[in-house]
């Protein structure tokens, strides 16, 4: 295993992960018990949960990720959308997070996302499940549903730029070099976690 340079420990960025080295995005550093539920705290500062009751797994989410400084779409400046993933039983979904009342997307738009393989996936939005607001600081407010093969992009593939298409407006903006190396990697960790763990 080759190990990225060590960082100094700051409990400012910590949020209850210890940042002594950035390991592999797949390295489980360890799991523990949250009242019903398990976390998986991997390398490169990602901590995914597993909901589960009466000994079920119903979903699976990130408390944390690599990207959540700079995951942002910029629809403008006082809308910013957070991409994440998440899974409820055995749907996935692209998540946006938006800060609270600011968002001009809405259930039934379109989200077209491009890698720089010059391909493409062209999403719906929909309303998000209520459990995926009540807990946030800003408001998981929309999502598109993803199959396995589609998640496989945002795996293996580095996003260039988007696109969305509302009823009244178009926005599109790209992603730079960081972020599409980090979400990449978000995704594989993501997925990492829902083939051997979920």
């Amino acid at each position: 295993m080759i190990f990225s340079k060590f960082f100094n420990k700051s409990n400012k960025l910590d949020k209850e992960l210890e940042r002594n080295l950035l390991f592999a995005p797949n390295y489980l550093i360890r799991e523990q018990k949250v009242n019903d539920n398990t976390q998986y705290i991997f390398g490169g500062h990602s901590i995914v949960t597993i909901e589960q009751t009466k000994g079920k797994n119903i979903g699976l989410y990130f408390n944390r990720s690599r990207t959540s400084k700079s995951n942002k779409l910029n629809v403008d400046p006082k809308d910013e959308l957070h991409l994440g993933f998440q899974t409820i039983r055995d749907q996935n979904y692209l998540i946006l997070g938006t800060r609270k009342h600011l968002s001009k997307v809405k259930p039934g738009d379109t989200l077209s996302i491009h890698f720089k393989d010059d391909s493409e996936i062209s999403l719906t939005l929909e309303a998000s499940a209520e459990q995926a607001t009540s807990n946030k600081g800003y408001a998981c407010n929309v999502r598109a549903l993803i199959d396995k093969k589609q998640l496989q992009f945002f795996q293996k593939k580095s996003i260039r730029d988007y696109k969305i298409k509302t009823a009244k407006e178009h926005f599109e903006g790209s992603f730079d070099k960081e972020f599409s190396r980090k979400f990449r990697e978000v995704a594989q960790t993501y997925v990492f976690c829902l083939e051997n763990y979920y």
